[in-house]
């Protein structure tokens, strides 16, 4: 996760795949006020490309491709029996260009997840209720203000309790990468609020809970792009303190529940403030960033269908680079940068040959990579090692994870905070594992990310469960 790079998110998918057009790609044609759903799939193996072409609205009819053509950033392909042609330019992310059809031009952009208004039999976008939206809140709901981790960032958030007594604990909870609203919305293109899910269940089950906008989103202050991982750890921990403000909760335990990003910045918080009762870590890093990044990578693109040797070709360049940040901590954004195209000028010339050959302007090619990587959040992350701080915990420690996540993959992850927690002589620690959950806790096939808007699910009833049942074993 846009750094839930799909983000955002999501967790950490913010470098894309380099010149990367396999897969699917979809999009919705203005036809002079004709609202037309389209479909292309570019399929790459053993040195050749081929596609096809789909109107679901028209059928389930997958026409072959009779031309196609890409060269890392023109795209183009043509369907003789229909008269079609498209000719675009792909910037990493999206394709964008003109569609011809009987002489006829119209402006087009195919993206990776479908749009709003795409056929339901494709995967439901419409801005619509999920099953698992709150519809009444029997217990307090509170908007709350409070100082954020920074002179000029005041938090915006809501504070839920129950209706009669005091909440047998508090939690807060800590959203994942990119700008977050307090109900962790991620986008109208996946459309679902997995915060407001948790913060309901927790709260009818008898918890306090205090979700916020992250800084510069929605009601709250500051600026999230100048943002770093410890920045938002600050604000976290200033909802914490501003929790223990309030007389009515003076004797209330209180914890964190962070996901993904969230789930490394709890730790971080909890090493600074020592005096925490809890943390629930949800699809939390336990590995070294670049590897984590690496090991993303090649997850989210297999569940993708990314054939490996279109993953592996700049994998390379990527180890290389990641390692470079993490040398090069202290340089001014200038040498930074000039640094990192050092580094990608040079892996060109280990790349494959054909690949090699068609890169005319390395300093330009190199720019994608450059640009992804530069941002005051990304060099503080990729130089980040999560262990650090879980080997600080010592309250009790709930590790969720979902064994179909491809981002923050949940065997590896898991693994590696039991280790640091060991580390910590941590006597109460419970690792769940969801065999079929993906870095949502969604039901998943596959857990490629560009399930999640298909999956009517927001946030499965299991992991719920246990959250609230760990809880009440110790509140």
């Amino acid at each position: 996760m846009q750094r839930f790079f799909l983000l955002p998110l999501l967790l950490f998918f913010t470098v894309s795949l380099p010149a990367q057009i396999a897969g699917e790609w979809f999009a919705i044609l203005d036809a002079m006020g004709t609202k037309l759903p389209l479909k292309i799939e570019v399929v790459e193996g053993e040195g050749k490309r081929s596609g096809t072409y789909q109107s679901p609205s028209q059928g389930p009819t997958k026409l072959p491709m009779d031309r196609l053509e890409f060269d890392g950033k023109l795209f183009r392909f043509e369907i003789e029996v229909v008269n079609v042609q498209y000719d675009a330019v792909y910037d990493g992310k999206v394709i964008k260009g003109v569609y011809n059809q009987a002489n006829q031009d119209f402006p087009l952009t195919f993206t990776r997840y479908r749009p709003n208004g795409y056929p339901i039999e494709e995967g439901p976008m419409t801005l619509r209720a999920r099953p698992q939206d709150p519809t009444d809140f029997p217990y307090k709901r509170e908007a709350v203000r409070f100082a954020g981790g920074a002179d000029d960032v005041t938090i915006a958030g809501e504070l839920t309790t129950p209706a009669n007594g005091k909440p047998r604990a508090m939690v807060v909870l800590i959203s994942g990468s990119g700008p977050q609203d307090r109900n962790s919305y991620i986008g109208a293109q996946i459309n679902h609020s997995p915060f407001l899910v948790v913060s309901d269940f927790l709260t009818r089950r008898g918890y306090g809970v205090l979700r916020y906008d992250d800084r510069g989103v929605n009601e709250s202050t500051g600026d999230f792009g100048a943002a770093t991982s410890a920045d938002l750890a600050k604000d976290a921990w200033a909802a914490v303190r501003y929790l223990r403000t309030r007389p009515e909760l003076s004797s209330v335990p209180v914890g964190l529940a962070g996901h993904s990003e969230g789930g490394m910045l709890a730790p971080m918080v909890a090493a600074a403030d020592g005096d925490l009762d809890f943390v629930i870590l949800l699809a939390a890093p336990g590995l070294p960033i670049d590897s984590l990044m690496l090991e993303q990578r090649r997850q989210v693109s297999k569940a993708m269908g990314v054939p490996e040797v279109i993953t592996s070709r700049d994998e390379q360049a990527l180890r290389d680079a990641y390692a470079w940040i993490k040398q090069n901590t202290d340089l001014t954004m200038e040498e930074y940068e000039e640094g990192l195209y050092g580094v990608f000028i040079k892996a060109i010339d280990d790349f494959p040959e054909a690949m090699r050959k068609s890169i005319v302007d390395r300093r330009a090619y190199s720019k994608q990579y450059v640009d992804a990587l530069k941002s005051p959040w990304m060099r503080y992350f990729l130089a980040f090692d999560p262990t650090e701080y879980l080997e600080q915990l010592t309250v009790p420690v709930l590790a969720m994870n979902g064994l179909k996540d491809t981002q923050v993959p949940g065997l590896e992850n898991l693994n590696g905070i039991s280790a640091a927690l060991a580390r910590a002589g941590n006597e109460d620690l419970t690792v769940a594992p969801f065999l079929n959950l993906n870095h949502l806790f969604q039901p998943a096939d596959t857990g490629s990310p560009t399930e999640y808007g298909t999956i009517e699910v927001t946030f499965a009833e299991e992991a719920l469960q246990t959250m609230a049942d760990w809880l009440d074993k110790r509140f």
